[in-house]
């Protein structure tokens, strides 16, 4: 297992790190190590039992994706600066800025696996799993986890987007989602951009709604908002390209994920393109579209992503759920819900709307009841 094998390697490394001393006198922070030592071996105890358990789960298998990027992403970091200091003649002044340098991504390192290890805590049961790893740490120390439901019909949609989002290529990349008018475009895309591992990978984020008459300066507004740099003597006195410019001096040089929502056409897109920078650093942006020739303009050659419409049952799940919440339902009302489900065609938020109001008359009947 790529992961489990990833993970095995950097613990080692970090053992040697502990003990290494060279004539250029390494430095690192050991509670740094420790740390990272503590949770990739928490890590390393779950992917021993995850080919047999969770073989199957698609969530399982994106985990260990993330589990593997990151093992590799600290033991290059940790390697690079071994060669540096052992092997470079550097001055105390680079070598100390190279110190500072390494000592941030490793804290760095240390809250991305923590997140992770929050993301693999949401999908386990803790009960089940402590009897393998209590006699080696405290679990107390975990992360708690995350109670928020996930929309249905959505859970895949959210992993593949959060994937592409993270473990692909360092440029700039587009990722379209596209599909009809209520079929949870942005409901998908708001789960991504609100994602705790999402929010801290991306050192600025933006949201920007995008009208079918488009406006580029309530886009440009928009963005500049998301990121708080914009106020309202800028708003008042500066024109399209000046606020263009403005968008991309404040993206420049940053990790940025931006998401463009509802963009109805080519030249929108267009207008805006020029005022994102491509620095080479993972930076991402998630375009909405119902049309598939902006999507494919936009994407330059990258697979759009397909929204796909609710199956029967899921369409009756979360119909169910939105009328009676978590509690049980008349067993007598099945057939006409289901057949209210079917209706919306598979929609997410048609379920919803309808939901919505046959809960709010539920409501009433139940207290015109109890009055009466």
């Amino acid at each position: 297992m790529a992961a489990y094998a990833a993970v095995t390697s950097l613990l080692q490394t970090l053992d040697n790190l502990s003990q290494t001393h060279t004539s250029h006198s390494l430095l690192y922070k050991k509670e740094q190590t420790e740390v990272l030592s503590e949770k990739y071996t928490f890590l390393k105890t779950f992917l021993e039992d995850f080919t047999n358990i969770f073989h199957e789960d698609i969530k399982m298998k994106h985990l260990e994706r993330m589990i593997h990027e990151a093992a590799n992403g600290v033991e290059d970091t940790i390697d690079s600066h071994v060669y540096d200091s052992s092997v470079l003649v550097q001055s105390k002044r680079v070598r100390r800025k190279a110190y500072t340098i390494f000592h941030q991504n490793l804290e760095y390192a240390i809250e991305e696996i923590g997140l992770i290890q929050r993301e693999v805590m949401k999908k386990i049961k803790v009960s089940s799993f402590n009897s393998k790893i209590s006699h080696s740490r405290d679990t107390s120390t975990l992360l708690p986890l995350d109670q928020k439901d996930i929309i249905v019909g959505l859970d895949e949609d959210l992993l593949k987007i959060k994937e592409r989002l993270t473990v692909q290529s360092p440029r700039l990349e587009v990722v379209p989602i596209i599909g009809m008018g209520g079929i949870g475009k942005t409901t998908l895309a708001r789960r991504v951009y609100d994602d705790s591992l999402i929010a801290y990978h991306f050192y600025v984020r933006a949201w920007a709604n995008i009208s079918q008459e488009f406006d580029t300066r309530e886009i440009f507004l928009g963005i500049l908002r998301s990121i708080g740099v914009v106020k309202d003597e800028v708003e008042r006195n500066s024109t399209n390209e000046q606020l263009a410019e403005r968008v991309y001096r404040s993206l420049k040089g940053r990790k940025y994920l931006i998401v463009l929502d509802d963009m109805w056409s080519i030249e929108a897109w267009q207008h805006v393109r020029r005022s994102f920078p491509d620095d080479h650093n993972g930076s991402r942006i998630v375009l909405t579209t119902r049309l598939v020739d902006v999507a494919s303009c936009a994407c330059s050659g990258n697979s759009l992503h397909q929204m796909r419409f609710l199956s029967m049952e899921e369409s009756w799940t979360l119909l169910r759920d939105k009328v009676f919440g978590n509690g049980g339902y008349p067993p007598e009302l099945e057939k006409i819900g289901r057949s209210i489900g079917h209706q919306c065609q598979g929609l997410p938020l048609a379920v919803v709307a309808i939901g919505g109001l046959l809960s709010k008359k539920l409501l009433r009947f139940q207290t015109f009841r109890s009055g009466s």
